[in-house]
């Protein structure tokens, strides 16, 4: 399992939208067996997200974090452990415990700015306003039939 901590100078950063390095330990079972500090390629919420695929994030300790980043760590089957602060380290060693650490209800409440999601939809297609499938079947010209 890979345990990912949103990581600033040996602490759980603040706010996960302004990380840009992860503390990724992997462990077996319940044993650490490696660790390492990985960067976050990019500076937007979908740069995060690729990050934690790429990275087959399975845990991801953080302090607070918005609604659209959290939702899609979610859908990706990243277990999310918000609300943190404090050594990544120690936030680690409690999660294999089992020790109860953070406020699963921390969310950063505003808008998540995204460079590559002009549209403001996170990626979510269901509330899709111009970047999906059906907008693109659109600009497809209609050939006449005669």
């Amino acid at each position: 399992m890979n345990i990912g901590v949103a990581y600033e100078n040996g602490r759980i950063a603040k706010n996960l939208g302004d990380c840009r390095e992860v503390l990724i330990i992997t462990t077996e079972g319940r044993e650490p067996v490696g660790k390492r500090i990985a960067g976050i390629a990019g500076t937007s919420a979908t740069d995060l997200i690729k990050f934690a695929g790429l990275e087959q994030i399975d845990v991801l300790i953080c302090g607070s974090l918005g609604l659209a980043t959290r939702n899609a760590l979610e859908m990706l089957g990243v277990l999310l452990v918000p609300g943190c602060e404090g050594s990544a380290e120690e936030s680690v060693a409690k999660f294999l415990v089992g020790e109860k650490q953070g406020d699963p209800t921390i969310l950063e409440i505003g808008r998540e700015e995204d460079p590559d999601d002009p549209m403001a939809c996170m990626h979510d297609c269901a509330k899709c306003s111009g970047c999906g499938p059906s907008e693109l079947l659109k600009q497809i010209p209609v050939e006449e039939i005669k």
